[in-house]
């Protein structure tokens, strides 16, 4: 059975994944997997490409045949670069080296068919086979991570009976943190992930998230599962052990300390933190923003385009007081205090042609959000 980590990003998937590695019950895939979008995209095109696929049997002779053979040349090359991302994050670095069973790419390819739903549990149970030397009972749940968050319902309709663990995190940390990973750590200007990571991670991420999350734990609980980021922090041995009683496994012997490939301990881990210089630590820390010294760099009126926007969700998810309901700020003089550009949109602009589209774009989209009758 697949199991799914979901989350916006910058809200401690990949701390979760970590802390879970170590469980008997679970074979967790440690590299970010954004699979829909590199083999079911959504576009005209990739429908065709789809309905291709599965017709590729029934085409006559060679045409049936280039096509399945184009597939196949798509999924390996893909592989590949998973392949080579695994073995410089993680497998050049464990503590305890691992020699695979067999060679990976082709014991994948040899279980590639073409078909997405299927090909997502054959990778992964491959990459399984050829990674995890431990001795268990039994085959172990396959789990993997992603910041597909806006195609969870297709998730949903391609692996119906995959369990769905959502990571929500406030929304002020989780935009404060992506801000300070984008512009501060990386120095890209604001549109710098192809929109405005403030219209993208409220619009795109958060709020779907959060709705589709919601909709989940009321329609369908054994499928959907919510942990918060929070909670993670302040109490990871209860968090994780109730994550894996939902899951029906045992829980891992470390559940504070960040392992990987079945519970081995690397010499260093990815960064994620979003300030230079810190390196991830190997056991949960209760406020990396405290611990490390971090800035608050959100803006005031960044604080309350958020609350705004994200204020009924974020009660129904933990989030938020019932007296902060009286700090929800009224549209228009919102709108009104967003018309000039600040110190933070100018940062790390190389182009001004650009910028000024930016800068557009960006007000154009509190237009729709605080003038629109229909907002």
């Amino acid at each position: 059975m697949l199991v799914g980590i979901f989350g916006a990003g910058r809200n401690g998937s990949s701390l979760l994944m970590r802390l879970l590695d170590g469980s008997p019950g679970l074979w967790i895939y440690p590299i970010e997997l954004n699979y829909l979008r590199s083999f079911a995209p959504r576009s005209l095109r990739s429908a065709v490409k789809r309905t291709l696929a599965s017709c590729a049997s029934h085409l006559p002779g060679q045409a049936g045949e280039t096509f399945e053979q184009r597939q196949r040349q798509l999924f390996r090359a893909w592989a590949a670069d998973q392949l080579d991302e695994l073995k410089q994050t993680y497998l050049e670095k464990l503590v305890q080296p691992i020699t695979p069973d067999g060679v990976p790419l082709e014991r994948i390819m040899a279980r590639v068919t073409g078909d997405a739903k299927h090909d997502l549990e054959s990778y992964l149970d491959a990459i399984r086979l050829c990674y995890d030397q431990r001795n268990l009972p039994a085959t172990p749940l396959l789990m993997f991570k992603s910041i597909e968050v806006s195609d969870l319902s297709r998730y949903q309709a391609l692996f119906p009976g995959m369990k769905c663990i959502h990571i929500m995190r406030h929304p002020y940390s989780n935009y404060s943190s992506l801000k300070r990973t984008d512009m501060v750590l990386k120095q890209k200007p604001f549109w710098f992930q192809g929109g405005d990571i403030l219209r993208l991670q409220l619009e795109s991420r958060w709020i779907p998230h959060a709705e589709f999350t919601l909709r989940g734990l009321t329609t369908d609980p054994t499928h959907h599962y919510l942990v918060r980021y929070e909670d993670i922090c302040d109490a990871p041995t209860r968090t994780v052990t109730d994550i894996c009683s939902w899951l029906g496994v045992a829980p891992p012997e470390e559940p504070t300390v960040q392992t990987v490939l079945g519970g081995r301990h690397t010499k260093s881990l990815p960064i994620n933190s979003s300030l230079k210089g810190v390196e991830t630590p190997a056991e949960v820390v209760s406020d990396m923003a405290k611990a490390y010294g971090y800035d608050d760099i959100l803006t005031e009126r960044e604080r309350k385009l958020i609350l705004l926007r994200t204020y009924q969700l974020g009660r129904r998810l933990g989030y938020f007081s019932e007296q902060e309901a009286a700090q929800v700020p009224a549209k228009l003089p919102l709108f009104l205090q967003w018309l000039a550009p600040d110190q933070w949109e100018y940062m790390n602009a190389s182009s001004k042609v650009r910028l000024a589209r930016a800068l557009i774009q960006r007000r154009l989209y509190l237009c729709r959000v605080l003038l629109s009758p229909l907002a």
